[in-house]
């Protein structure tokens, strides 16, 4: 049967999609995974809290530390349990759950070897970390910088090659300034190109994308993994000079008179 006229997808007797129906199964298995998985990090949350808690109001000050690996920790098992529950769901893996797995990691290491340092060596340890903290917005803001550089000037010249495409996946993006909060759409298609299937996200759209439903895309017919959305939204020229001032330039200054009066010259 079919839900409307005009569709030419075929659906069973329980108004699911040949495909539908034969993944409800497994759907439906992810869905629980995903709030079993929400549960026990919210049970995490709350007793790694409870355990800095303890720590805090002990006597015993050498185990003061373990407070900054506890905090450090949450990150990394959020970053974790998202990339987690993206493969269970088999979702697009979002590179965003990376940045609190590489903060989370990378704070528990650095909290370890500071514990085990004496002297002028944690000393050392602890100006380096001052000068290199800064270059986290550096990196931020060059790849965010790079992306939207690409998408304006190469990504949208050298797509030239119209095809029809279905929206597999979306991550949705909120912007709140004065109370008025904007969303942005992160659109993931599949199409077919020369006989071939490819799966590519586009830049973001501010047209709300809806998943199963087909659009048209542009794409490069020399690397066609390689797409450009014609409903992409376009960082303005204004917002590319503010990225690359506070985000770049900025930071990186910082780091450098840091490094200037701590390390060279302290």
């Amino acid at each position: 049967m079919k839900k409307y006229e005009n569709d030419n997808m075929n659906y069973d007797e329980n108004g699911y999609y040949s495909n539908d129906s034969e993944n409800s199964g497994e759907k439906g298995v992810a869905a629980v995974f995903t709030k079993v998985m929400s549960v026990i990090l919210l049970i995490w949350f709350f007793v790694s809290i409870i355990l800095m808690i303890v720590i805090a109001n002990s006597e015993r000050e050498e185990k003061a530390w373990l407070i900054v690996v506890l905090f450090f920790q949450l990150f990394a098992v959020f970053g974790l349990f998202g990339l987690i529950s993206d493969l269970i769901t088999k979702s697009r893996i979002q590179k965003a759950m990376f940045v609190p797995l590489i903060i989370g990691a990378g704070g528990c290491i650095v909290s370890f070897v500071i514990h085990n340092s004496e002297g002028e060596q944690r000393e050392r340890i602890l100006k380096i970390l001052e000068v290199c903290f800064p270059l986290i917005f550096t990196a931020a803001g060059i790849y965010k910088l790079f992306g939207s550089i690409r998408t304006k000037y190469h990504t949208k010249n050298i797509c030239t090659e119209l095809v029809t495409a279905k929206c597999v996946d979306i991550s949705t993006i909120s912007t709140t300034i004065n109370g008025r909060t904007t969303y942005k759409y992160v659109p993931t298609y599949e199409y077919e190109y020369n006989d071939e299937t490819y799966t590519s996200t586009a830049y973001k759209t501010s047209e709300h994308r809806i998943v199963g439903d087909n659009y048209e895309i542009l794409v490069n017919p020399d690397k066609p993994k390689e797409i450009y959305d014609p409903a992409s939204v376009d960082e303005s020229t204004e917002s590319m000079v503010l990225t690359a001032l506070f985000f770049v330039i900025l930071p990186t200054a910082i780091s450098v008179i840091g490094a200037c009066f701590l390390l060279i010259k302290p």
